[in-house]
């Protein structure tokens, strides 16, 4: 939280020296699916699938000139990912605390991680009229916000006293350490690339705009093996000021 608090003083001060026209505030609430990227040694053992949550931003609209604008958010957002073992993968029972015999023979993990973000994006606006359209291309700072959670299930195969093989579905929920300690499971801060579009429709007050925006994590979330790719819907309504 420090971390945040600091960038943001340091965000301000940058703002207020760029001496930008301030032409607009708005809200952003946002549709968020998310994955992990996978290190080649976690790709031989997982594969990886979209995660559904959610997230709300407020932002800031200022004007540079030549329709380019600059538009810094704050916003809580919700990621993480879904991991499930290659079928060909397995355990022997001991590695998890089962007896001798047993077999774990897939692994299922579903986590999700709180963050709140600091996106600092330029567009570009093109169109006239009612409707407009617009890229955006920035930065995306990210702090975890508490700890993360999850939940493991795990299919496991035994053999019975008639001799043949039974299945058990076993699942447990498990809280996800973030912070910049050696005994963290996952790192409290993260740093990204996005890339976004979208439509705007404008009217006298404000406008109404839906949008699609990509967050390429470029910190590994864990020791070395995952980092956070996010892919937003949203719905934001910025009211111009100063009309």
């Amino acid at each position: 939280m420090k971390k945040l608090v600091l960038f943001l003083l340091a965000f301000a001060s940058v703002a207020i020296q760029m001496n930008a026209q301030l032409t607009g505030m708005g809200v952003r609430p946002t549709l968020s699916l998310s994955t992990y990227k996978l290190s080649k040694g976690y790709n031989d053992i997982y594969d990886a699938s979209l995660r559904v949550g959610g997230g709300f931003a407020a932002f800031a609209e200022f004007n540079l000139g030549n329709r380019f604008t600059f538009q810094p958010e704050i916003a809580f957002m919700q990621r993480g990912g879904n991991l499930r073992s290659e079928t060909n993968v397995y355990w022997d029972g001991p590695d998890f605390g089962y007896p001798e015999g047993y077999k774990v023979v897939e692994l299922r993990q579903r986590e999700m991680l709180n963050y709140i973000d600091i996106p600092l994006n330029f567009e570009k606006n093109f169109g006239g009229g009612n409707i407009g359209a617009y890229v955006s291309v920035g930065t995306t700072f990210s702090f975890a916000v508490g700890n993360g959670r999850g939940t493991e299930e795990l299919t496991v195969e035994y053999p019975t006293s008639e001799g043949g093989v039974a299945t058990q579905i076993d699942r447990a929920e498990y809280t996800i350490e973030m912070g910049s300690g050696r005994n963290d499971d996952y790192k409290a801060y993260d740093f990204g690339l996005n890339i976004g579009a979208g439509l705007a429709f404008i009217r006298e007050t404000g406008e109404l705009s839906f949008d699609v925006r990509y967050v390429h994590g470029l910190r590994n979330v864990d020791l070395g093996s995952l980092k956070n790719r996010n892919l937003q819907f949203g719905i934001s309504y910025m009211y111009y000021l100063g009309q």
